[in-house]
């Protein structure tokens, strides 16, 4: 983030603190019951939304050596990345070419020469080249064999993560995606974390709802009892637009101190929680010596999957106590946003109704904006 970004979000946050207000929409708005529920509104966004954006799928420390790999299934498919010897990060269908097997069966790992299918023992090197297949020379002419190296998914590094395109999309899917976000990231230097711990969860809820759910700091205070004690402004938040994402700064209590110190001193990550929302579904929640993200995969209408990273620097590294207490306090409220999102889903099969947004959950409708104008311009367009 740059110096001058930084010192006018503080500004903007110590302004709304002294007038007891927020940032706001500009209205209400109301979105329909059934927008959540069928089928048919599902597979328009994954064909119009998630088959068309990278995931996120790892952090960079997580493939820190060559060979280092994670795989990830992802709508359906696995997927496998790893660390090549050129030191790139390249990613395939975690297939074998021969019958179909799954290649890798580990979620993680190191594989020094390769992946090898154990059904057959065909043998792949870190960039999907076949390179061994027994009995070859009986079994199969040469010219069959060359087109049956992995089938390749497109991969990029980024920030210090990795995001890999859907399976079906060419690699121009990577190309501007983050590039809203490149000013913010850069500052932060995620590229020096270190992974430190992973975790999933999966809720009966509308992939939306769980977007909408981390959208807003309306339910702090009522939702979370481990936040009576309350570390936030209450209902004081800044949302900004940064191309399809949103930015939302939560500020600490303390940052009041900053009214009295100098440009120079002023630094809003100790205190603020910063959420960077990644269009459609991933989260970035930047705390004082650690970054989470969050990523929701729906699974059918009425149930979604989150995956979870969190990632250390340094400083947060040598506090080990300090960090476990801080994501063990993540997960806790995380299970209570999901239990949050299951009970809204059942409220809306019980008894259907409009959903209202208040103006004070700007995240929300800036969301919104985006999801329809995406769906509008798959539906027609321009010629």
């Amino acid at each position: 983030m740059k110096e001058h970004t930084q010192q006018a979000l503080i500004e903007r946050i110590l302004k709304h603190i002294e007038n007891r207000t927020t940032d706001c929409a500009a209205e209400e708005r109301t979105v329909p019951t059934d927008d959540y529920l069928g089928d048919e509104h599902l597979k328009r966004e994954m064909e119009a939304v998630f088959q068309r954006r990278p995931v996120l799928l790892a952090h960079s420390s997580q493939l820190a050596k060559p060979g280092d790999f994670v795989t990830e299934d992802l709508y359906g498919r696995s997927v496998l990345a790893v660390r090549t010897r050129r030191g790139k990060v390249r990613a395939f269908l975690n297939v074998c070419r021969h019958r179909g097997a799954k290649l890798v069966d580990a979620g993680h790992g190191t594989a020094g020469n390769g992946f090898s299918c154990r059904t057959h023992a065909w043998r792949y090197d870190d960039e999907g080249t076949l390179t061994h297949v027994p009995d070859q020379a009986r079994c199969f002419s040469p010219l069959t064999l060359a087109e049956r190296n992995l089938f390749q998914v497109p991969a990029q590094e980024s920030h210090g993560f990795v995001w890999v395109g859907p399976p079906q999309a060419g690699p121009e899917v990577l190309t501007g995606h983050l590039d809203a976000l490149d000013e913010d990231f850069n500052g932060y230097r995620f590229a020096d974390d270190t992974f430190w711990a992973g975790e999933r969860l999966t809720g009966r809820f509308n992939w939306k709802l769980g977007v909408e759910g981390f959208l807003e700091v309306y339910h702090f205070r009522s939702l979370h009892p481990d936040m009576k004690k309350y570390v936030f402004v209450p209902e004081v938040a800044l949302f900004d637009r940064l191309g399809e994402h949103v930015r939302i700064v939560a500020p600490k209590r303390d940052i009041r101190e900053l009214r009295s110190a100098p440009a120079s001193a002023r630094r809003l990550r100790p205190h603020a929680t910063l959420v960077y929302y990644i269009f459609p579904s991933t989260f970035f929640f930047v705390e004082k010596r650690h970054v989470t993200t969050l990523r929701i995969q729906p699974l059918s209408p009425d149930s979604s999957e989150i995956r979870v990273l969190h990632v250390a620097r340094q400083d947060g590294l040598v506090r080990p106590d300090t960090l476990r207490t801080n994501i063990s306090l993540f997960t806790k409220v995380l299970g209570e946003d999901v239990g949050a999102a299951e009970s809204v889903q059942g409220g809306l099969v019980t008894a259907p109704q409009e959903l209202l947004f208040g103006r004070n959950e700007a995240g929300l409708h800036y969301f919104r904006d985006t999801l329809l104008r995406v769906l509008e311009q798959d539906e027609h367009p321009p010629t």
